[in-house]
C-alpha cells in the first residue's frame, strides 16, 4: 500500500522538498520555474493520489467564457493533467492517479505533464 512517507521519498529523490500540509494526508511543495513558482499539493487517499497546482490562476470565481473554452481545449490535448475550477472559483491544474498499481514512472509522468502544461500555459496566457 502506498504511503505518504513513500510519496515524500519519491519526491525528494526527484529533487523536490515536500512538507506536510495543513490537510491530513497531504504534502506541499513549491516548484520554481522560469515562468514562476508553482504551489503543488500531493493528497493521498485510500484509492487515489491527487497531484495539484493550487491555484494555477486566480480568477475569483469570474472566469470569462473565452478562458473556459481555452481550458477545455487544453484538457482535450492532455493525458493526465486537467484544468478545473476550485471551490473559490480559481483555476487549478490537477492529475488523479489510482493507487492500486501506481508505479514510480506514472508519478514521474504526471509530475512532468503538470509542470510542462503549467509552464506552457503560463507563457501562453502572458503572451510570451
Amino acid at each position: 500500500m502506498l504511503t505518504l512517507q513513500a510519496i515524500e521519498e519519491k519526491l525528494r529523490a526527484r529533487g523536490w522538498d515536500p512538507e506536510p500540509a495543513e490537510a491530513e494526508g497531504t504534502l506541499h511543495a513549491t516548484h520554481p520555474t522560469a515562468e514562476g513558482s508553482f504551489p503543488f499539493y500531493f493528497r493521498l487517499s485510500e484509492d487515489w493520489l491527487i497531484l495539484s497546482i493550487v491555484p494555477f490562476m486566480r480568477v475569483d470565481g469570474r472566469p470569462s467564457l473565452e478562458l473556459s473554452r481555452w481550458l477545455l481545449r487544453v484538457n482535450r490535448d492532455r493525458h493526465m493533467a486537467k484544468f478545473a475550477y476550485d471551490e473559490d472559483g480559481d483555476i487549478v491544474l490537477t492529475a488523479e492517479l489510482p493507487t492500486a498499481s501506481l508505479s514510480d514512472e506514472e508519478i514521474g509522468l504526471a509530475l512532468d505533464e503538470l509542470l510542462t502544461t503549467a509552464r506552457e500555459q503560463k507563457k501562453m496566457l502572458r503572451g510570451d
